[in-house]
């Protein structure tokens, strides 16, 4: 089964636009020109990533459970943040991490019922 869901998810999810990981990466590196160090991962985050990445594997049902409450909730924050930060703090910046390629909502609605899917197998 964990193989199935592994497939299922990895060809469903590929173009979703919601994947973080290449953008925040630009953002780092705009804070690093702006000459803010950037520290290595903590032991502790390091530790909870290699829990997920178990999770995922021995019980996949409560890893896409977790996935979900924690990614609606921080993309759903996330947007006020966003407006926050840039006013205050970055003179306005949109940083890339959150730009989206169309409309949020959408995306998140069209991840919803493939995440849905994936669940359900």
């Amino acid at each position: 089964m964990l193989v199935l869901i592994r497939l299922t998810a990895d060809a469903k999810f590929k173009n979703t636009r919601l994947v973080r990981s290449e953008v925040l990466e630009k953002d780092l590196e705009w804070f690093r020109q702006q000459g803010h160090a950037i520290p290595e991962p903590s032991t502790l985050g390091v530790s909870y990533a290699r829990y997920l990445e178990e999770l995922s594997e021995k019980d996949p049902l409560a890893f896409i459970f977790y996935f979900y409450n924690t990614y609606f909730a921080h993309s759903a924050r996330g947007r006020m943040i966003e407006r926050k930060v840039a006013e205050k703090i970055l003179d306005k910046k949109e940083l890339e991490f959150y730009k989206r390629d169309g409309d949020l909502s959408q995306l998140l609605q069209n991840f919803r019922d493939k995440l849905n899917n994936v669940a359900e197998v």
